[in-house]
């Protein structure tokens, strides 16, 4: 039986907010600082690391307090007073987030949620994921994320909080039989993709997560999910670095945003949420078996396609195309 969440093709503002909703000056000032420590934690460590190394006692106890953390198991636990955080809400409020849905989905079916863009940090999913429960009442969603993050303290246990587990293929199939499954599809690569003029994303090679819908099956089927200005709120580099980040699955650069910061810039981020794509069930030994893939592919990015532009001057973003990669 399906919840009606809200009203389909309507944009939503969370936590009460509206189209011309200012944050209070307490809650930017709490964003901001909670903002530079969590998208600059790397910088953070790099700094502890190097204070370190120049024999600073606090430094190193510091240090070895944090990584003592990663011997504690991060288990998914969709954990929700943590995404009830008053801390979350000033990050939607600085965000303005906004989200529709293009179609109500059935909480009793498993889908899989195909997002995008990463860029240069999926700031679009994690605010997606702080409101979850109020979005999806009923769902039980997981999400997936680059491996790497479980190596670093408190975004190891901060993620798995908020429901996550490595994006690894055993890994997906656990999860997907306790529930839906959020994949952020492009990845590290898109981290180099930004550009002033146009969306760039990466799906035409993409195609584990469609193989894993179509041989464990999703009765709900897939589903395209955009973040309208998640592209924009921070920039990365340099590029040189891209093929070596991609070879080693991390990011490697720095990342800027207001100030030069590792702080996001407050651009407005829209979800939108779009319509189902079946999914046949095909065993892996069956003869149609990659055609049925590619098949489904197929209907994902020309539904993505779809999606963009039906939303993007609802956005201010008419004249930005979407380029799939």
């Amino acid at each position: 039986m399906a919840i009606d969440r809200a009203p389909i093709n309507t944009r939503i503002w969370s936590d009460g907010m509206h189209a011309r909703f200012k944050q209070g000056i307490v809650s930017r000032i709490v964003a901001m600082i909670t903002l530079f420590i969590y998208t600059g934690w790397m910088h953070i460590l790099l700094a502890l690391m190097v204070l370190a190394i120049c024999r600073r006692t606090w430094a190193i106890i510091a240090l070895i307090s944090l990584y003592a953390t990663l011997l504690l198991p991060p288990k998914p636990v969709l954990w929700g007073p943590f995404c009830r955080s008053k801390v979350f809400k000033t990050w939607r409020e600085y965000f303005s987030f906004s989200y529709l849905f293009e179609e109500v989905l059935d909480p009793s079916k498993k889908y899989i949620f195909a997002e995008f863009p990463h860029g240069v940090f999926p700031m679009g999913p994690l605010l997606g994921a702080t409101e979850c429960q109020a979005m999806f009442p009923g769902f039980h969603i997981y999400g997936l994320a680059a491996n790497v993050v479980f190596s670093v303290p408190f975004w190891r246990h901060f993620i798995a909080w908020l429901g996550s587990v490595p994006a690894t293929t055993p890994h997906f199939k656990r999860v997907l039989k306790q529930g839906s499954v959020a994949v952020i599809v492009g990845g590290i690569a898109e981290m180099y993709m930004q550009d002033n003029r146009k969306e760039q994303i990466m799906l035409r090679d993409r195609k584990g997560f469609v193989r894993v819908a179509v041989k464990e099956g999703v009765d709900g089927g897939i589903v395209p999910v955009y973040h309208f200005g998640n592209s924009r709120v921070l920039d990365f580099g340099p590029q040189a670095l891209s093929s070596l980040s991609r070879s080693m699955r991390a990011a490697l650069g720095f990342l800027h945003g207001t100030w030069y910061l590792p702080l996001p810039r407050p651009r407005p981020i829209f979800m939108v949420v779009g319509q189902p794509i079946p999914v046949p069930r095909v065993p892996r030994d069956d003869p149609k078996y990659e055609e049925v893939i590619n098949e489904v592919h197929k209907h994902v990015c020309d539904a993505l396609q779809k999606l963009y532009d039906n939303h993007k001057t609802e956005y201010g973003w008419a004249d930005r195309p979407l380029v799939i990669n």
